[in-house]
């Protein structure tokens, strides 16, 4: 089992410490539902709800408790040991088994506190793709990710700002959290599996939706179904503002379809309040399946009517049957958003229209925009003009061409443009981004999360192939046009050997050693690790004897200047 520990930056400030921010109506009497509680939903099976984003589930078993997720931090996972504790005093059972719904944060990153606290480590399930899938984001992605993420779901908001995350009370993933990561030890690859374990005989679906790697588990014995993120009382974030791959809503429905073919008696989401009642959630899930198809469908059909994404966005909305059902209010996904991302999905980037082939670019753009108001002050007036008529999302657009020009004035412009979206956004990942950026608009910097900051136990997670192939989209292509240069990469604790090659603008990482390498580092994975993320200078790897480099080692250095480091941007 291999574990790692990530810390986020310290010394942070919270980023709207100002006055209260309004809330939509709707949205703020949404947060009721991730009151902090705990209950024991039907005989033998919990849940933990509002200790972090998501909610925890235990399952009393014969042989020991199952464990569903694990929330998103050390901060969040120590929030929720006492009740833990308890539970496993009364049944006199530690958790024997964790199971990962699926790769998000909120769901996999504080397993590891929950297995230290007891004398056997749990085993560790999850779908086949997760793991990869949770590497890609720490280690390919992290630094685009976690900015954005941030902002979806407000982490440096106070509490005057925040009102919830759509579909938790909060994200418990700031600098006062980090996260303690377990990979899994044993791996679902198949369609409909049943096993048991612990005593207790599940059915795990694989049911792709909200990521490829949903797993939809139900007790038979209980007739107890968690839908995973499948299913929250929310609008499903068919598109996630923070970027994700396509979510393709035909299989998201399609799995909602072989979760309503179980017609459990009770349903515990991942987020949010149980449902009790076949029937209830037999409706709910109908309901939440026919919303997903018809926004897809009804997107491809505008699609074949020669619509753009924003002409569909504007168009669309669900039926009245559907829009007025309260697990499908907008407060976490957006049917507009939803249609863009099918567009997306299928057609790629370009909406249709030509303008779009060889566009004026933002700077330029910004230039023409002010000489025809007639400069950048009546450009300027115009932007104030929108924000007194209450049309902030033109004066938004405006403020950013002011940016883009340079005028003093625009960031508060902005400011005010994007508090303004935010205090009547219902969606709580619109409204979370829209005040962060705001808040970014009036000087607040967000910290940064650098790999140079976490303790070294995370980095004997990771593979060291993943470190070697995060380095290929660091390349400063720009300096390397003309340069053809291969580096080797012995790891004699592994037994593995690579090459990076730089072929005029691309880094490529080959197997074995090349025969060309201008030079070979041999080092165990760690050194190498921690080299890579900031945490050791190979002078000092080499003084200690950790690194040896059978050529000159000017060659590594210069080879590594080619590549952006951790924090640089």
């Amino acid at each position: 089992m291999r574990r790692f520990l990530l810390g986020l930056a310290s010394g942070v400030v919270l980023c709207l410490a100002a006055a209260a921010v309004a809330a939509e109506a709707a949205l703020a009497a949404h947060s009721a539902e991730f009151d902090r509680r705990e209950l024991e939903v039907v005989a033998g099976v919990h849940v933990a709800i509002g200790y972090g984003l998501a909610n925890v589930v235990v399952i009393e078993a014969p042989d020991g408790l199952i464990m569903v997720d694990t929330l998103e931090s050390i901060r969040a996972a120590e929030g929720l040991l006492p009740w833990l504790r308890a539970l496993r005093r009364r049944t006199g059972k530690d958790v024997a088994h964790i199971i990962y719904s699926h790769n998000h944060a909120d769901h996999v990153f504080g397993a590891g506190v929950f297995a230290a606290d007891q004398p056997t480590p749990p085993q560790i399930w999850a779908q086949a793709g997760t793991a990869s899938r949770v590497h890609a984001v720490v280690s390919v992605l992290r630094p685009v990710i976690y900015r954005r993420s941030m902002r979806q779901f407000g982490v440096f908001l106070d509490d005057d700002a925040l009102v919830n995350a759509g579909i938790g009370p909060r994200l418990l993933a700031d600098h006062r959290g980090g996260v303690h990561y377990l990979e899994p030890d044993h791996a679902f690859a198949g369609a409909d599996e049943t096993l048991t374990i612990a005593g207790e005989t599940l059915r795990v679906l694989h049911a792709p939706g909200e990521t490829a790697d949903q797993l939809a588990i139900y007790l038979p014995g209980r007739g107890v179904l968690l839908p995973a993120d499948n299913y929250y009382h929310a609008f499903p974030n068919l598109y996630a503002i923070r970027g994700t791959p396509y979510r393709d809503p035909r299989l998201w429905a399609a799995s909602i379809d072989a979760m309503r073919a179980l017609a459990p008696a009770v349903m515990i989401p991942q987020h949010g309040s149980p449902v009790v009642g076949a029937d209830l959630i037999r409706a709910q899930l109908t309901d939440y399946r026919d919303a997903i198809q018809f926004v897809h469908d009804q997107t491809i059909r505008l699609i074949n009517h020669g619509l753009t994404p924003l002409e569909i966005a504007e168009r669309l909305s669900l039926p009245p049957h559907l829009a007025g059902q309260p697990y499908l209010q907008e407060f976490y996904g957006r049917v507009d958003w939803a249609a863009r991302a099918v567009f997306a999905g299928q057609l790629g980037w370009f909406s249709g229209d030509p303008v779009e082939l060889n566009p004026v670019f933002p700077d330029r753009e910004a230039e023409l925009m002010a000489e025809l108001a007639g400069g950048p002050a009546a450009l300027e007036a115009a932007a104030r003009a929108a924000l007194a008529r209450n049309e902030t999302n033109w004066a938004l657009a405006l403020a950013g061409h002011l940016q883009r020009l340079g005028v003093d004035s625009a960031a508060g412009l902005r400011a005010e443009a994007l508090t303004r979206l935010g205090a009547a956004e219902r969606s709580a990942t619109g409204r979370n981004y829209f005040l962060t950026a705001a808040a970014e608009a009036r000087g607040f910097a967000m910290p940064k999360s650098s790999a140079a900051d976490t303790p070294a136990e995370m980095f004997a997670a990771f593979p060291i192939r993943n470190y070697l192939t995060a380095m290929q989209v660091a390349l400063k292509a720009e300096q390397v046009l003309n340069l053809e240069m291969a580096i080797g990469f012995d790891f004699a604790d592994s037994g593995e050997q690579y090459s990076l090659r730089i072929r005029r603008g691309v880094a490529v990482l080959e197997p074995g050693l090349a025969e060309d390498r201008a030079a070979t580092l041999r080092a165990d994975a760690m050194t190498v690790k921690l080299i890579l993320a900031g945490r050791l200078k190979p002078a000092r790897a080499v003084l200690a004897g950790d690194l040896a480099v059978d050529g000159e080692i000017g060659t590594f250095l210069r080879f590594l200047g080619y590549f952006e480091r951790d924090g640089e941007s």
